[in-house]
């Protein structure tokens, strides 16, 4: 069993990387799949992201807590 990142978990909480690309980005500002691959790929998120990251998931009716950022890894199913 591979442990799960804080980043995988709020990615895969927010549909994929493809869709939390398209939550993040707005017309002044796109935010590319593969910005969120590194995030993943890296196990974390940049801070600057932690507050639209929040506001995009209360958006589709998740809800993402600052506590899930800084989460300690856990085992996948």
């Amino acid at each position: 069993m591979t442990a799960k990142t804080p980043a995988e978990h709020i990615i895969n909480e927010l549909g994929g990387l493809t869709k939390t690309a398209r939550l993040l980005s707005t017309d002044d500002r796109r935010v590319p799949v593969s910005t969120v691959q590194g995030w993943k790929d890296r196990g974390k998120i940049p801070q600057e992201y932690w507050i639209p990251i929040i506001d995009a998931a209360k958006s589709v009716g998740k809800a993402i807590d600052l506590s899930e950022f800084l989460a300690v890894p856990e085992q996948a199913a």
